[in-house]
């Protein structure tokens, strides 16, 4: 083995005061000895260096004589202004320097909240490594204090840690495992029961580097070119294989699948638009997009906000890079991206489809047959798609749930027999979806999933749209904002039921990460983790035959 195993690694170690110098020492002397480059790193509060002081393990004698025990260090690195994603290995040392880094202020006028300690720059560093899989995280003794504030990133993985810390790092959701060596090992995650294991939690640590490999350079896999990769390998092997477009990518043969995409014009879920829409664009589908009334769609504002806290789940729902790409598609400035320019001008729902009349109307009769003849006309116009798909977010249950010629829309589909696919609360048009003359709805035998009960909010149900609300334009458009409705206008949950009883079933999967359910021609995802896994499905569905996924 070469004697510079980690030549060109990079480790970043957490350090405040009350520091162990014994463990200071040992990353000083350890990784440099393997070739690694040790950074350390922690918050300046805009000086260009902080000293801090270690801790006593045993004080005795006087006071002055404890106090020549004392050692200091200086740290000109700040976290602040460093990315996580720059080392192979982060690392929160002991002691109670995890409790001093995690202070936050709360924002002017903003009461302290529990929710705050998030918003803490040591925790948000530490909790974006954790995100990253090729980076190695360690934390010893007290060290996991750094992610209690971030159950989710704790949630399942097994761990050990100091006495002290054992309740609150076991109501996170981690499991705590006792090991003869006092290190744990969970994939990326190095943990230790206490400082004097520094040198079992280093060769742990150092081993985990070397079996990922690579450098701080390599790219992460990217599961959406992956899952495309696999379709046009499929098509080659089938001998559908696309062929090379003169301007690059690929033209199906006979043609590109069409997909046509439903979005509320009262606020969409963000990566409920992107996780298909990425899929469709990977493997070459066309997608036309379709709003009730041709206003440009809006994103809700949280869906872009990879810091907001859902409150059922009591954690962030959105990552940064989606929130990214969430903000490119719903920006309208001067400077957008051609993807953004692709939701401005949407197919027109009310123009698209005849408006069902009312009973009591005059001339009921000839209406109706207006209408079917309308519906008729139309038909030529929708089977030019593959399949349609409802995206999801409040905003579809003020616009879209009891939206007749969107039911119109479905029932087209469901008689051409082509996949209707729909997520979260887009899964509630399925349900109201019925046939004039027997109103059982079509997903009545079917088995489908949605956003399930215990998802649900007792209060934040926002809106979001260029509206106007009372004469003006407060809390949409131009003026920004939300409308908070408090909870859903109806659980979802007890409406699928409902509408899949007698012989179906609505199946929620709580507790699992993701719900994504087949039962031919629907496709249904229960929320905003099952967005790219929906889209991948429906592409399964036209690719390749999937009749049933899920139950």
């Amino acid at each position: 083995m070469s004697s510079a195993p980690l030549a060109g690694k990079k480790v970043a170690v957490l350090v405040e005061s009350e520091y162990i110098p014994y463990e200071i020492r040992a990353y000083r002397e350890q990784f440099p000895a393997l070739g690694a480059e040790v950074h350390f790193i922690a918050r300046l509060w805009g000086q260009p260096k902080q000293t801090f002081v270690s801790d006593v393990d045993t004080p005795s004698g006087t006071l002055e004589e404890t106090q020549k025990k004392l050692e200091w260090m200086d740290v000109d690195i700040d976290l602040t202004k460093t990315d996580p994603s720059r080392y192979d290995a982060v690392i929160m040392c002991a002691n109670y320097t995890s409790v001093r880094s995690r202070y936050f202020e709360a924002p002017e006028g903003t009461p302290v909240n529990p929710m705050l300690v998030r918003t803490s720059p040591a925790v948000q560093f530490f909790a974006k490594a954790m995100r990253e899989s090729r980076i190695v995280k360690g934390a010893l003794c007290h060290g996991l204090w750094i992610l209690t504030p971030v159950p989710e990133l704790l949630a399942g993985r097994k761990v050990i840690c100091h006495n002290v810390v054992l309740a609150d790092v076991t109501n996170a959701g981690a499991l705590y495992t006792p090991s003869p060596t006092n290190v744990v090992v969970d994939g990326d995650l190095v943990t230790g029961q206490a400082g004097h294991d520094v040198k079992e939690f280093i060769k742990a640590i150092v081993a985990a580097m070397l079996e990922r490999g690579g450098t701080s350079a390599a790219a992460p896999v990217d599961p959406v070119a992956e899952f495309a990769a696999e379709v046009h390998r499929r098509r080659a092997a089938a001998g559908t294989a696309p062929a090379p477009s003169p301007g690059g990518g690929f033209v199906s043969h006979p043609g590109p699948k069409k997909i046509l995409l439903f979005l509320s014009e009262w606020g969409y879920w963000g990566e409920e638009l992107i996780g298909p829409l990425d899929t469709f664009d990977a493997v070459g589908y066309t997608v036309d997009f379709v709003t009730p009334t041709g206003q440009r769609p809006t994103a809700l504002s949280a869906s872009m906000d990879p810091e907001f806290v859902d409150p059922p789940l009591n954690r962030p729902v959105t990552s940064p890079e989606v929130a990214q790409k969430v903000r490119e598609i719903n920006d309208t400035g001067p400077n957008r991206s051609d993807r953004s320019k692709r939701l401005d001008h949407p197919i027109s729902l009310r123009e698209l489809m005849p408006e069902r009349p009312y009973y009591a109307e005059p001339n009921f009769v000839r209406k109706m047959e207006a209408y079917n003849r309308a519906l008729d006309a139309v038909q030529a116009r929708l089977a030019a798609y593959d399949a349609m798909i409802i995206v999801g977010g409040s905003g579809p249950m003020v616009d879209l749930a009891y939206n007749l010629r969107l039911h119109d829309v479905i029932l087209s589909f469901y008689r051409m027999g082509k996949p209707i696919a729909a997520e979260c609360y887009g899964v509630t048009v399925l349900a109201f979806a019925r046939e004039v003359e027997h109103r059982q709805s079509i997903i009545r035998g079917k088995r489908v999933t949605g956003h399930c009960l215990e998802y649900d909010y007792k209060d934040g149900t926002g809106f979001e749209g260029p509206h106007f609300v009372d004469g003006s334009y407060k809390g949409f458009g131009e003026g920004g904002g939300y409308i908070n409705f408090g909870p859903p206008f109806y659980p979802l949950e007890f409406i699928l039921r409902d509408a899949t009883a007698p012989d179906g079933q609505y199946i929620g999967n709580f507790g699992h990460a993701t719900s994504v359910i087949v039962d031919f021609p629907f496709i249904t995802g229960r929320s905003t983790p099952d967005s790219y896994l929906t889209g991948q499905k429906l592409v399964e569905v036209l690719e390749h035959g999937l009749r049933r996924y899920g139950w």
